[in-house]
């Protein structure tokens, strides 16, 4: 019954829906975004100082690297065992240099876990600093290439995975009284003391990481946009002339400051293929969804347009190809 019960839930809540499921509405309008931006893959000249227009497979370090240093939390690129002979300040995040959705990452407590990872990732990845507010949020982001004016698009919150004690239940029972973290319960139940019992309203961490796929919820905070926040970002992104659509992963001491554009830490910057988080609320309604989703794929659309009418080509078939299975080669990698 519980099988039957995941399954249902699953079902009637889109936010579990396989990607190839939910961006169906995307697919069917694909002729028309590419003959908007004269090619098939128009996405890849989204942003010209990003391999690819940061569809996939671009390096985090490397682009971390373009932002204004001021924003960023200390990170290490690691590619060899050497790159570890560093005073490393732990608990650290350690997160594959190539990949998305959360796969592979790790917060990491001591040397012998840092290089266990090392050994055991066996490929180039960043050792982050890792921050210790809970407020996180991800910041979708546009830039007209004419007007150089940059938007705020989306924000969406986090909410980390958590239980709240009863005195009673242990964090087993806990989680699987949950939808969210029983799906959750077959890759953590190693990591955590299931037997455990929690004090009456004691809440437990269960997941740090503030990734959909590991949990979080993501909640619909659009209104948190401001001027100030806005300017930040735009002043984030100053080394970076040519960059256009995106996302920010990034961590603030609190709401009020990421309104006023304070205490912010950009933890990645993602490409032509960011998702504007706010989408998946669990309140948020389908039809809601897919418009929002279409509407950011027609800006993504008008953007690429704009750089191909200022002489941007986009990344021959054969080559994308080539690039595409390449990086299908390191998603089976864990």
């Amino acid at each position: 019954m519980k099988f039957k019960s995941d399954f249902l839930h699953k079902l009637y809540h889109y936010e579990y829906w396989p990607a190839w499921i939910f961006y169906m509405p995307v697919y069917l309008l694909w002729p028309y975004f590419a003959y908007r931006a004269r090619s098939i893959l128009f996405f890849t000249i989204a942003n010209p100082c990003i391999p690819h227009g940061g569809s996939f497979g671009e390096s985090k370090a490397n682009i971390l690297n373009l932002l204004n240093p001021k924003f960023l939390p200390l990170s290490f690129p690691v590619a060899s065992i050497d790159d570890l002979n560093k005073d490393f300040i732990f608990p650290v995040v350690a997160k594959p240099d190539i990949g998305e959705r959360g796969v592979n990452i790790r917060l990491i407590y001591t040397m012998e876990e840092l290089e266990k990872y090392f050994h055991d990732l066996g490929r180039p990845f960043i050792v982050q600093e890792y921050l210790t507010s809970q407020f996180e949020a991800g910041v979708m982001v546009f830039r007209d290439p004419k007007t150089r004016q940059l938007q705020i698009s989306s924000i969406v919150t986090k909410e980390f995975l958590k239980v709240r004690g009863d005195g009673v239940s242990t964090i087993k029972k806990l989680m699987l009284k949950n939808p969210r973290s029983r799906f959750q319960w077959e890759r953590l139940k190693n990591e955590i003391e299931a037997n455990r019992i929690l004090n009456k309203n004691e809440e437990l961490l269960i997941e740090p990481i503030g990734n959909h796929s590991r949990g979080t919820a993501f909640i619909n905070s659009n209104d948190l946009a401001t001027k100030e926040l806005t300017s930040a970002l735009d002043e984030a992104l100053s080394p970076m002339k040519e960059f256009y659509f995106g996302r920010f992963d990034l961590k603030a001491d609190s709401v009020e400051d990421l309104k006023l554009g304070q205490t912010i830490k950009i933890m990645e910057l993602n490409g032509a293929f960011s998702e504007p988080g706010h989408i998946y609320d669990p309140k948020e309604k389908l039809w809601n969804a897919w418009k929002d989703l279409i509407s950011h794929w027609i800006i993504l659309s008008k953007v690429c347009r704009d750089n191909y009418q200022r002489g941007y080509r986009a990344t021959p078939f054969l080559e994308f190809a080539c690039l595409y299975k390449d990086y299908k080669k390191l998603e089976q990698m864990r």
